[in-house]
């Protein structure tokens, strides 16, 4: 498989999925009743970025970075490198689940997470 900037097609394709989501969440194609005024309506916060985040981001980051060379028998090998990975750096699946999921609302998760991982996959 090729890779580019040391990211591999898993860790782009997360990339451009965090990009879509904060684009889709600062388009100003909501869901209102169209009601509202233009520009009135602010665009979504979601969760802060913090140092706990920031901690999940990279764990995550490495765990793309290298999961493109580990082969599992079952899917659910997947999952237990995760939770190992997770359990190492003091976090449960369920932490990494909201974590994950507040990066469809969160730009500022987003942004942590391409700042994180904007240097691209360490060597070895």
């Amino acid at each position: 498989m090729r890779r580019t900037a040391g990211r591999g097609w898993c860790g782009r394709t997360l990339l451009a999925g965090a990009a879509l989501a904060l684009l889709t969440g600062v388009s100003g194609c909501g869901t209102g009743t169209g009601t509202a005024t233009a520009g009135t309506e602010a665009a979504p916060s979601g969760t802060p970025a913090d140092a706990t985040t920031r901690r999940i981001a990279e764990v995550e980051f490495l765990r793309q970075c290298t999961i493109d060379s580990m082969s599992f028998v079952e899917e659910a090998g997947i999952t237990t490198d995760l939770d190992d990975r997770l359990a190492a750096a003091g976090f449960t699946h369920q932490r990494w689940k909201e974590w994950h999921d507040a990066l469809a609302d969160s730009p500022a998760l987003v942004e942590q997470f391409a700042e994180f991982s904007a240097a691209g996959c360490p060597a070895g």
